[in-house]
């Protein structure tokens, strides 16, 4: 469950409550004011959208109140800052995506992806982006991707694709106090790797363990010698009476044929290299390798 503190509200401000210039300021309304006052109905339109499309219902007014705040602080200093190099509506846009990004930094803090969705590739990193980040609810998320952003992926290949992802975390709002007696060490973003590598592993000798048992008697005992046992064929090929190269393209062919089916259940060629290797064997029992 990922734990996060309520931020500090920022006063809430609407178009109709604008805040006039301070006092010692004589004369005209700073030009960023002026700006927010002729385009006040499309800074709701374009604002509206944004959070429509970029957050939560339960969270839009929020962001809307925050995002006037924005403007309007500094005497309106992000308004006041086009040069006209493009058109107004078009800054406008840059402007509140930006602030759509920094609300969401402000709220919940910098997103990252996980490492198992930049394993899958830039699709599963989008899919968890709206799926986590954004926190839309799974088939909502996978709409958009089919209709906003129209990935080559069935809805089937989009669900199956989720169920390789790590589950979406629950978050709750709690006050600072509370927040406060959560022991850190430091160590949180390590362990939550280490979990999830745990988990792939264990999900790829739940697939390895048949395979396993299905070769023939020969072809087991060569990869328990090569894997578990840590031999050099060198050292085998006296053993089984075989010579050096044929157990070389034996062990190979092995090899070659349990990663193509691993793959076709699903596994990433990168976490078949990290499991099948010199430690493999330490993490099988030696009844699957027996006859």
């Amino acid at each position: 469950m990922t734990v996060k503190s309520r931020p500090g509200r920022p006063p809430k401000v609407t178009p109709e409550k604008l805040p006039h210039p301070v006092p010692h300021r004589a004369g005209p309304p700073s030009r960023g004011r002026a700006l927010l006052e002729e385009h006040i109905r499309a800074v709701r339109k374009k604002l509206d959208a944004i959070a429509r499309k970029g957050l939560p219902h339960r969270e839009a007014e929020e962001f809307r109140s925050w995002v006037f705040f924005k403007l309007v602080e500094n005497d309106y200093r992000i308004l006041g800052s086009w040069e006209g190099r493009s058109s107004f509506p078009t800054y406008l846009n840059v402007v509140l995506s930006n602030l759509l990004r920094d609300y969401r930094i402000h709220v919940w803090g910098k997103w990252r992806p996980t490492a198992a969705a930049r394993r899958e590739g830039a699709h599963a990193i989008l899919l968890e982006r709206l799926w986590h980040r954004d926190r839309l609810p799974l088939q909502e998320a996978i709409d958009r991707m089919l209709w906003e952003h129209k990935v080559p992926f069935s809805r089937a290949e989009l669900e199956r694709l989720a169920a390789r992802l790590p589950p979406k975390p629950e978050c709750r709002v709690v006050s600072d106090e509370e927040l406060e007696k959560i022991a850190i060490d430091g160590r949180v973003e390590e362990r939550v790797e280490d979990a999830e590598r745990a988990r792939l592993a264990a999900r790829l000798r739940s697939d390895l363990v048949p395979l396993l048992r299905t070769l023939p008697a020969e072809e087991r005992l060569l990869l328990r010698l090569s894997i578990r046992d840590g031999l050099t064929v060198a050292a085998i090929a006296p053993s089984l009476g075989r010579p050096q190269k044929e157990l070389y393209v034996q062990r190979d062919r092995c090899l070659r044929k349990l990663r193509q089916t691993l793959e076709a259940l699903g596994h990433r060629p990168a976490e078949i290299r990290d499991l099948i290797g010199a430690h493999l064997g330490e993490q099988l029992s030696d009844e699957v390798w027996e006859d």
